[in-house]
């Protein structure tokens, strides 16, 4: 190539090289300006940025202190605590209410304030709301305020979540406690309106506008027959009461008509007088309750006015004769003014004050006739007279001489022509006569009501004088036995015992007779096993006459089958007696008792009963004089003595139940005595029959109860003492009343048995003083020691919070049986810490696995909820408790644990009736403790009957 084209190339290459610099700086200089343009659109943005920031952090700032003013502003404490219970923050208003400063409330735990007894259930509200994530709850309790002060608050909570988890909890407080006293004030309110209501002398009943019962007292059930208790009337439907109430009505329909018009109306209605099948008088009123015109129910108020009514009857009756006596001049008439002056005097009744009728006239016959104890009445009676009322009274008048006279005054006001009342006409009759007998019948009433005093208080103290030897010296009879006597000390033993208890029979049949006569004995009717009872007095007589050459058999109609309604304890009382008589006079043979079925009326069953012997028969002209008192049928001197009193009463007992008795006999062959009783058949399970006392077979078994043993007489204490030793029943012995108290205050008994009369302090006071204070005793069984059969004083006993009776004499039997019966289950035999496998099987058959899995599970899972009972306890959280106990008592029977299972049973019923605290504690720690020590046996079994 030349040199020509070289310079050409290198100049086209130079000039595209231009092109390409001015190319690329043009290129340069746009990307300039567009990175100059960006630079300043992104200061603009960050400026407006800026100024935004700026903006919001002041509307922030605002808002925080609008709100933090909103706060403050607030009358309710506003705070915040972490998860784990710490408050971070909260308002003045803390300062306000609580006293505390927001430096002082900020990094206290809650339960810091939360008053002591709320502070575990505060704790567990927190806890449940964290574990459950319930967003907002409201809860009260108190709080204790820096000065001290109680301060109810309720406050709603809710919760702040963060990433999913709670972050803290924010809450709203408010001072409650004005509500919280004024909710006391109110309930207390309403339990003294409740108790002023059924103590009212008229019979309630209040429903609400649902027709349900909310309200009755016990004189409403005595008054109609209703065998339910108050109570369990609530929430009753109240047309069941009308429809049970009319029965009772000498008009049913009419009362039940007349209820519907009251309620249909809804007026008040006071006064109706309404008459009953039985002839008593009620005045009924029916007031319906309205709250802002709105129906809320309405009360019945019943008031038996049957003395009311018939005092009412009496005097119109008495006006009405003694209007007659006035015709005929025996009564004397006094006319006076609207002022009391007297207008006239009749003839009769100027005898009668000896006063001439001029001497009257004119004359203010209050001030001169009237004794001045009676002015008050006569204002009374005038007032009753202006009101055109009349009206009949006693009073005494004073006669011219000084002396006083009663007089009967009928008055009634005088009309004149328009119908105005002008003043009033007494008719007068002469009441001295009467009213000197009416003393002198008082007091005669008051001399025979002394004397039956005296008769009842000779036979109570003859009772106790008589029977409390009489207890020691058949008691000690008994423990001789024990002493291996030999033939002829046996011989002796039998003698003296033998003396000892007819004189028992004796008094008995004397105190039974005079219970009789004073009307004091009732028929207590009650489902009962007619076919037990009479086997159970064959078996009774099967061991007196085992060395006899006696036999004893019961034959039953075939149509006596169930149980029977009726007072078994009578029929028990009948039969022995007739058995006994039969067996006194039969030397040998057999006796029989029969029942048969001798007719059917309705729902009456009659059957006759008869006691056949073999014995020696009763004459028979002297078959009229079985069955009178103090009659002895004893042919040929025979050897058995008695009262002459047994019969008699047999014969009181049969026609008290409305039965009937007689006696057929002949000499040398025998007696038969037959009698017919009324009964009713049972639809329920009867009790189980009672043995007769004094046949109780004793056990081998330990006792294992403490007794605390009241007794001031010597030689009943070395009795009782020795037999409570016999049995290894460990006992401590108080001299009185007054030592047993302080006795029961000290330690635990199982079973206190209590004399009546002591010295210093009686039993009726030791015990109401053990039922009243606090000491472990104050719900333990107390059984009286009395020597009197009288019925008052056995009333008296169970009156003064005594649980059971033991009458003195009594034998060993009686004594062990009474312990057995209120000894806690869990002391009557040895080897407590055994499970009731009999229960076991019955639940669970064979199948051990199952059985073990059952004890595994109690063990696992219901021992840790006993464990809490103490600290609801301690706690006083009655509801917890009552509603736990009740929870857990069935577990103890599925597991055998029969005998903790009454145990806890006994601490339903103690809540149940509010006692407390320190017996609940008690019987608490005591169930812990029964625990503990099946907690191993538990094991052990589960051990035994798990497959290998």
């Amino acid at each position: 190539m030349t040199q020509v084209d070289d310079s050409n190339l290198l100049r086209r290459r130079l000039e595209r090289e231009k092109r390409a610099r001015v190319e690329a700086e043009a290129i340069l200089e746009k990307k300039a300006l567009e990175l100059y343009n960006a630079n300043e659109q992104l200061q603009h943005l960050n400026e407006n940025l800026e100024q935004q920031i700026q903006a919001k952090l002041a509307e922030l700032q605002e808002s925080e202190q609008r709100y933090r003013q909103l706060i403050e502003s607030v009358q309710d404490i506003i705070y915040k605590i972490s998860p784990e219970g710490v408050f971070t923050f909260v308002n003045s208003v803390v300062e306000k209410l609580l006293g505390y400063t927001e430096q002082e409330f900020v990094g206290k735990h809650f339960t810091d304030i939360v008053a002591p007894g709320y502070r575990k259930a505060t704790l567990a509200f927190y806890q449940s709301m964290l574990e459950e994530r319930i967003d907002s709850t409201y809860s009260e309790f108190p709080v204790v305020a820096k000065d001290g002060r109680t301060v109810w608050i309720g406050q709603t909570v809710r919760f702040i979540e963060s990433e999913g988890n709670i972050a803290e909890l924010v809450a709203v407080a408010r001072d409650i406690s004005d509500r919280k006293l004024a909710e006391s004030q109110l309930q207390r309110t309403q339990t003294r309106l409740s108790t002023l209501i059924t103590s009212l002398e008229s019979g309630i009943l209040v429903k609400d506008e649902q027709q349900r019962v909310i309200l009755a007292n016990q004189l409403f059930c005595d008054m109609f027959g209703i065998q339910d208790a108050p109570e369990q009337l609530i929430g009753q439907d109240y047309s069941r009461s009308v429809e049970f109430i009319k029965g009772s009505m000498e008009d049913p329909e009419a009362f039940a008509q007349q209820v519907e018009q009251l309620m249909q109306n809804r007026q008040a209605v006071t006064g109706e007088e309404i008459r009953m099948v039985n002839g008593r008088i009620l005045e009924r009123d029916y007031i319906p309750i309205f709250l802002k015109e709105q129906y809320m129910g309405h009360l019945w108020k019943y008031t038996d006015v049957t003395d009311k009514y018939l005092a009412r009857e009496r005097i119109r009756r008495s006006e009405e004769k003694y209007r007659g006596i006035m015709n005929n001049m025996e009564l004397g008439l006094l006319e006076v003014d609207h002022n009391q002056t007297i207008i006239r005097s009749y003839e009769r009744f100027c005898q009668m004050v000896g006063y001439a009728e001029e001497e009257l006239v004119g004359k203010h016959a209050a001030d001169l006739l009237v004794a001045p104890e009676f002015r008050n009445v006569i204002n009374q009676q005038q007032i009753t007279r202006k009101q055109g009322n009349a009206s009949s009274y006693e009073m005494q008048l004073i006669r011219k001489d000084g002396s006083r006279i009663w007089a009967l005054v009928s008055g009634v006001p005088i009309l004149d022509e328009e119908g105005k009342i002008v003043g009033s006409i007494g008719i007068h009759y002469d009441l001295t006569e009467r009213k000197q007998l009416e003393e002198e019948l008082a007091r005669a009433k008051r001399i025979a009501d002394e004397a039956r005093l005296a008769e009842k208080q000779f036979l109570a103290n003859m009772s106790h004088e008589i029977r409390t030897p009489l207890n020691a010296i058949i008691g000690m009879s008994h423990l001789l036995f024990d002493t291996k006597p030999d033939q002829q000390q046996r011989e002796y033993i039998d003698i003296l015992k033998t003396s000892a208890n007819f004189l028992h029979s004796l008094i008995s049949d004397l105190l039974d007779m005079t219970k009789i006569e004073a009307g004091r004995i009732e028929v207590h009717a009650r489902p009962f096993d007619l076919t037990g009872l009479l086997r159970s007095i064959q078996k009774v007589f099967e061991m007196k006459l085992k060395d006899r050459a006696i036999s004893i058999d019961v034959m039953l109609d075939a149509r006596i089958s169930g149980d029977f309604v009726g007072d078994d304890v009578m029929l028990n009382q009948i039969l022995m007696n007739l058995v006994g008589n039969a067996e006194k006079f039969t030397e040998e043979g057999s006796i029989q008792i029969t029942a048969r079925l001798k007719k059917q009326e309705a729902a009456k069953y009659w059957i006759e009963f008869a006691v056949v012997d073999t014995g020696i028969g009763i004459p028979k002209e002297k078959l009229d004089l079985v069955f009178q008192k103090f009659k002895q049928v004893n042919p040929h001197g025979h050897k058995h003595k008695g009262t002459g009193l047994g019969l008699a009463i047999t014969k009181e007992l049969v026609e008290i139940q409305g039965g009937t008795i007689a006696v057929r006999s002949h000499v040398g062959e025998g007696s038969q005595f037959t009698f017919t009783l009324p009964f009713g058949k049972s639809e329920t399970p009867s009790e189980p029959v009672v043995v007769a006392p004094g046949n109780v077979p004793l056990c081998d078994d330990t006792l294992g109860c403490h007794v605390l043993i009241v007794e001031d007489n010597l030689m009943n204490q070395k009795y009782i003492t020795s037999l409570l030793t016999k049995w290894n029943v460990p006992y401590t012995l108080a001299l009185d009343g007054k030592h047993a108290v302080e006795e029961a205050k000290k330690q635990r008994f199982d079973i206190i048995l209590m004399d009546i009369q002591m010295p210093i302090m009686d039993g009726y006071e030791a015990s109401v003083a053990i039922r009243s204070s606090h000491n472990p005793n104050q719900n333990i069984p107390i059984i009286a020691l009395t020597a009197s059969a009288m019925l008052d004083q056995k009333n008296l006993a169970l009156e003064a919070g005594m649980n059971d009776f033991l009458t003195k004499p009594f034998e060993p039997a009686q004594l062990r049986s009474l312990l057995q019966q209120y000894a806690p289950a869990e002391m009557v035999h040895d080897g407590d810490t055994m499970l009731d496998w009999e229960r076991l099987n019955l639940l669970y058959g064979s199948d051990m696995e199952y059985t073990a899995e059952m004890l595994s599970i109690f063990l696992s899972d219901i021992v840790p909820e006993i464990m809490e009972l103490p600290v609801l306890c301690q706690e006083d959280k009655r509801t917890e408790l009552g509603q736990k106990v009740h929870k857990l008592k069935p577990t103890f029977g599925m597991v055998g644990l029969s005998q903790l299972e009454g145990k806890m049973a006994q601490l339903e019923k103690i809540v149940k009736q509010g006692s407390k605290d320190e017996l609940l504690e008690i019987y608490c720690n005591d169930i812990i403790v029964k625990v503990n020590e099946m907690i191993p046996v538990i094991k052990k079994e589960i051990q035994k009957i798990t497959p290998a």
